[in-house]
């Protein structure tokens, strides 16, 4: 067995054959030993010879001629370099079986392999998978010297070297106010450690008082900063000054209730004090509206500067987001600080917000029915999708008449006012502002499959169904075809939530309530034949 392996190993059989050619070939060259020549006679003694005389003659030796013995060629020490050579090779390198993978991880950065030499056999396929910590920038993953991807394979086919590093970054925000000329302008700049930032400010034509600070503290008007840290720069006029930053950045900005058309950071430079100065910060959708009234006074830098949390929240004190999506959107306008609908449409009016939530959350808002039917369903719907057509869900109403309901919509065509549904829980509650024109304040508060409803802080009812996984908002007011109008004037959306778990049982497709007996149109609140 072990020849036969032997013989299947190609450098062992040119070795052995090169060995055995070598030792032929050598013995062939052996040179052969030189034949003894006959004396030779002389001519009288010759002719003695054929006269049958005695042998009296004088006999002439020639000497023989030495052979020169040829050098022979080194054919056995050959044979042995090849040999040892051969075995090197094949040992060394072709039969070798683990090869080592040394890896150097810099700072700022997380992944493996770690730092260190790992030993790995032959053929085998190493991934690797670098990124970067908080605070650092430019990651550099090579292998053999060689850029490569920040996640991959290795393939040990040989030693190799492989190193992640990256360079650490501080942060430099800029504040440069109204009325001030110079670089850098507002916002948030990332620079390497050690870089030296160079900034220089003039005030505008026709102003002065110009003043500078880093990190809170006056600084020169033009100078360099060295980024061994994180680090903000301000370029104001002496008045009063308003900075509005936020996290994230690049939010809109609004005062006293108008689009500045400015995003954060922004500074505001009055020339005179600002007294009940209110400043909202709205971000994209998906984030919450803030809000919050300062006073600005004359020698003050006053700053505003919100974390934006995910959700939804606004009062309409402001326009109206983007973020709202409303059927019939001519019927939907801002007025007096609400966002009203106002219509006389066949159906109801559906307004979509389009950012989904997933998870636990509870939902709020403040409606008020002004006009229209005191059956008709004012209501807040949790769906699926974005669908106003067919529309699947969890639907919370209330009616000024002072009945509420909730349904399972599966689904639910909200223009036509029409759809399959499957009543959840209906009643009255003595915690409705009944009437038009009237106040209420409906919460839903949702946890894992578990739903409380809420009208002006009484729980209504609480239930728990896993049918659907609701991630949208919708506002739906049923108008019937006669004039309808609906304000809201705040929505809210706070992820998280907390909800006991009560089991609801069907009876005749109703809940075991006093309006189990009939059953209900959802939109109109009156009775189905």
């Amino acid at each position: 067995m072990k020849t036969k392996n032997f013989l299947r190993k190609p450098l062992s059989m040119i070795v052995a054959f090169t060995f055995t050619v070598m030792v032929c070939f050598w013995a062939e060259q052996a040179p052969a030993s030189p034949a003894t020549p006959e004396p030779e006679k002389s001519s009288i003694a010759s002719a003695a010879g054929d006269e049958g005389e005695e042998p009296g003659f004088i006999e002439k030796e020639e000497s023989v001629p030495a052979v020169k013995k040829g050098g022979k060629f080194p054919w056995l020490i050959v044979a042995a370099v090849v040999i040892i050579g051969g075995a090197a090779v094949y040992f060394l390198v072709l039969k070798k079986k683990n090869y080592t993978l040394t890896t150097t991880v810099g700072e700022g950065v997380t992944g493996t392999p770690t730092s260190g030499p790992t030993t790995h056999k032959k053929g085998t396929v190493v991934n690797y998978d670098y990124s970067l910590q908080s605070g650092y920038n430019d990651l550099s993953v090579t292998l053999d010297g060689a850029p490569v991807a920040a996640s991959g394979t290795v393939t040990m086919n040989g030693d190799h070297t492989l190193a992640a590093s990256a360079t650490k970054t501080f942060v430099l925000t800029v504040s440069r106010g109204e009325y001030v000329n110079g670089n850098p302008a507002s916002g948030t700049y990332t620079h390497a450690r050690g870089s030296n930032v160079s900034y220089s400010y003039t005030p505008a034509s026709g102003y002065s008082g110009l003043e500078v600070k880093i990190d809170g503290a006056a600084a020169a008007n033009s100078g360099t900063i060295a980024m061994n840290d994180n680090h903000t720069l301000t370029a104001n006029l002496q008045g009063a000054n308003l900075v509005v930053n936020s996290t994230p950045a690049g939010a809109r900005i609004y005062l006293d209730y108008v689009d500045t058309g400015h995003t954060t950071p922004y500074s505001f430079f009055f020339p005179s004090s600002k007294t009940g100065l209110n400043v909202y910060v709205r971000g994209s959708c998906g984030y919450r509206e803030y809000h919050q009234t300062v006073n600005v006074l004359v020698g003050q830098t006053v700053t505003v500067s919100p974390t934006l949390t995910p959700g939804i929240r606004e009062d309409f004190g402001i326009p109206v987001s983007s973020c709202w999506s409303p059927y019939y959107a001519s019927d939907w306008k801002i007025f007096a600080a609400t966002y009203r609908f106002r219509g006389s449409v066949s159906g109801g009016t559906a307004n979509l917000f389009q950012h989904s939530f997933s998870g636990d959350y509870t939902v709020s808002a403040e409606i008020n029915r002004l006009q229209g039917g005191s059956s008709y369903a004012t209501s807040i719907f949790l769906g699926t999708t974005t669908s106003r057509t067919s529309a699947y869900g969890y639907w919370f109403t209330y009616r000024v008449n002072g009945g509420y309901g909730i349904y399972r919509f599966e689904p639910y065509n909200f223009l036509a006012g029409s759809g399959t549904y499957t009543l959840i829980k209906a009643g009255t509650s003595s915690a409705i502002k009944t009437g038009l024109d009237k106040w209420n304040v409906l919460k839903i508060v949702k946890s894992g499959s578990n739903y409380t409803y809420y009208i002006n802080g009484t729980s209504l009812h609480t239930f728990t169904d896993s049918t659907y996984n609701p991630i949208y908002l919708l506002l739906n007011y049923y108008s019937g075809g006669i004039l309808t109008e609906v304000r809201t004037d705040w929505v809210d959306l706070k992820p998280g939530g907390s909800g006991s778990s009560v089991p609801f049982v069907f009876a005749n497709g109703n809940s075991g309530n006093e309006a189990d007996a009939v059953k209900l149109n959802p939109m109109t609140g009156e009775a189905e034949r």
